[in-house]
Order: C-alpha cells, then sequence, then structure tokens
C-alpha cells in the first residue's frame, strides 16, 4: 500500500488565477513535478479547468501565459438569449463582466432605429412581453470560452494513460445529482472520454451560463453540490495512502469560524457572486466534516477490532465494514475574503496579484506542514 498524491481545486470563477500561484509554489516544494502533476487531479468549475490544463501536461510557465493572455472576451458575451430590448438593460447591471480593459473599455451597444424613441412605459410593457414569448436560459453565452479552453487543452493526453487520473464533477440539472466525470475506472463504472463538453459542463453557472447536453443529460456547474470534490477523490485512492491538497479562494478554518464581509454586495453581480461564494465554502465544510466523521468512524471500529480480539466476543465487531483513515487535507486558503469583484475580473493586473496570493498563501500552508 503506497502513498499517493491528491490536488483539489475549487471553483470561483476569474479567481481561478490563484490556482496557478499555489501550482508554482508546490512545483517549488516539489510536492508535485512541473507538466506531470501529482497522481490524482479533482477539480469544479474553474478548478476543473485548471486540473485539465494540468493532466493535459501544462507546464506552470504555460498556464501562467494563457491566463495572462485571457481577457473577459474570451469568457463570455452576453447571451444570444436576450432580447434586443434588453440588452442595454444587461448591460448596465452587468458592466462589472462586460468591461475589457484590454480592449477599450466597456461595450456599447444601440437600439434599434424602431426602438429608441420609445417612453419608458412602452420599453417595460415590451420587456415583459419579450421575456414572457422568448425562450431565456442565460444572461451570458460562454462560446468565447469554449474556443480559449480548446487551445489549452490536449484531450489526447488526458485521456491516456501518461495523465494523472482527472476527476470533473458536475450537476445533472433535471435531477439534482452529482455526476463525477473520471478519464479512469470509477466505482465499478469504466472510464469516461473526457472532451471540452465536461469542461463546460463543470463550469456552467446556472442561470449565468447556459447548461451544457453531454449524452442525454443537461448539466449544471459541479459548485452547485460539491465544490471541492474529496469523496471521489478517496474512492479512486482505493487502498493507497492519499496526501490530499485542497486550494480553495475562501478563507477555512477546520474550527469553524469565518471572516465577515465588512459592505454587502453593491449591485447584481456582485450579489450573485456572493451567493455562490457562499455555497461553495458550505460544501467543502459538509466534505471536511464527513472525513473527520470518517475518521472517528475508522478509529473506533478498530477500538471495538482489538476488544473483540482480547475477549472473544465477535458482537464487538461493527456489522459493516470499518472505513480507512484518511489524513485530512492540507487546505491553501487565502487569510482574508478576496474582493467579491474578482470572480469576474478577468484582466492582466488581478491575474498577477492572484497568481502572487496564491503562491504566498501556498508556501504558508506547506511551512505549517513541517514537523
Amino acid at each position: 500500500m503506497g502513498q499517493r498524491t491528491a490536488l483539489v481545486l475549487s471553483g470561483g470563477g476569474a479567481r481561478g488565477a490563484y490556482h496557478i500561484g499555489a501550482i508554482e509554489a508546490l512545483i517549488e516544494a516539489g510536492w508535485m513535478r512541473d507538466g506531470v502533476g501529482p497522481d490524482i487531479l479533482a477539480g469544479t468549475s474553474i478548478g476543473a479547468l485548471n486540473a485539465a490544463a494540468l493532466a493535459s501536461g501544462c507546464s506552470i510557465h504555460t498556464l501562467r501565459s494563457a491566463w495572462l493572455e485571457m481577457h473577459t472576451e474570451d469568457v463570455h458575451r452576453l447571451s444570444p438569449d436576450l432580447p434586443a430590448l434588453a440588452r442595454p438593460l444587461a448591460h448596465f447591471l452587468l458592466r462589472s463582466v462586460l468591461t475589457s480593459e484590454a480592449h477599450g473599455g466597456s461595450i456599447g451597444y444601440e437600439l434599434p432605429l424602431d426602438e429608441r424613441e420609445q417612453n419608458d412605459q412602452t420599453i417595460l410593457g415590451r420587456l415583459g412581453e419579450l421575456f414572457r414569448s422568448r425562450p431565456f436560459r442565460s444572461l451570458l453565452d460562454t462560446q468565447p470560452w469554449r474556443q480559449t479552453l480548446a487551445r489549452w487543452m490536449d484531450f489526447e493526453r488526458i485521456n491516456s494513460a501518461a495523465a494523472p487520473a482527472l476527476l470533473v464533477t458536475a450537476t445533472e440539472l433535471q435531477s439534482g445529482r452529482l455526476e463525477v466525470f473520471c478519464n479512469r475506472a470509477l466505482n465499478g463504472r469504466p472510464a469516461d472520454k473526457l472532451t471540452i463538453d465536461h469542461l463546460m459542463a463543470s463550469a456552467s453557472i446556472p442561470a449565468i451560463y447556459p447548461w451544457t447536453s453531454i449524452g442525454d443529460g443537461k448539466y449544471w456547474d459541479g459548485a452547485v453540490l460539491a465544490n471541492t470534490p474529496l469523496d471521489p477523490v478517496i474512492d479512486l485512492a482505493g487502498d493507497d495512502d492519499l496526501d490530499i491538497l485542497v486550494v480553495m479562494m475562501t478563507p477555512w478554518s477546520s474550527d469553524g469560524t469565518q471572516q465577515r464581509l465588512t459592505t454587502p454586495p453593491q449591485d447584481l453581480m456582485q450579489a450573485m457572486s456572493l451567493t455562490l461564494d457562499w455555497a461553495m465554502l458550505a460544501s467543502y465544510r459538509v466534505a471536511f466534516e464527513n472525513l473527520r466523521q470518517r475518521n472517528r468512524m475508522a478509529a473506533a471500529g478498530e477500538q471495538l477490532r482489538r476488544a473483540a480480539a482480547l475477549t472473544g466476543d465477535v458482537s464487538l465487531l461493527l456489522a459493516e465494514a470499518i472505513p480507512r483513515p484518511i489524513q485530512l487535507p492540507t487546505v491553501i486558503a487565502p487569510r482574508e475574503i478576496m474582493p467579491l469583484e474578482w470572480i469576474v475580473d478577468y484582466e492582466t493586473a488581478n491575474h498577477e496579484r492572484l497568481f502572487e496570493l496564491g503562491r504566498q498563501d501556498a508556501l504558508r500552508a506547506l511551512e505549517a506542514r513541517k514537523p
């Protein structure tokens, strides 16, 4: 029984640049090899995308360069589902999302000629009619993101034995079931052949981005149910010991204490971002507590096994199999709550700031592991 390394990357939108700095520190410390990765990679949303890039064999230099070359227009744009009349309002409400410093600031939009001279009551009335009569799936379209990611990924390698094991989570929207896609056989299921659709599914933020279809299923972001998928990582490892590192973009304390925001959200996008932030943190709390409960059960089961061996009383043994204990993960996380707008800020200055923050937090977490 050997020890395997597992890296779990959480969701968090543009904050995913934080992962890159953390990965850089892990390579420097020798915990993982550049261009090779750890034994197991698992990710949700932006974490799934960065994990897949590592599984593609990307070096840390390549990943940094890819993030620095990426801007808002390379990620999303207004959804074609939106009626033309709704677009000016959507541009105003989502101005922090549809602005790119690299391309000259905010993106303008002009009303069609026949709609420019209408009064406010007419506009509101027509908006209501349009949204009732026209199918509407999402605020934003991710076709640019799909094209950007296709340049990052080597799916031939991802689906080969040369790549680390890669687990990607998504939420099946019609059943609410967590789906774990994996390039290795998992829990009696054969390996999935991972594609760009699996990555897009993991990052399909409900209502913000459109769902992604895979086969007969329709999928939303995996962070809805599991932002940091620990259980499938443990299942995949089998009888091997695990050294798990989790990289998340919300402050974490295993004692349950939590920072508070000093100011409430200031606009629609900040409110939606904060909702997602707290949901992602809650899912890790559940996963972490489940792991602690597992270890308590393992310890209790072992004590009962020893008592049964000493006394010869087999009734002391647990009826179910005793789970094996799992070393609690090392968590790399910021000390303070990140500004909400960073979740949608795909600009160079923000990427570089997050690179350094992730690197410093990872070095701090690794230092704390030393005996």
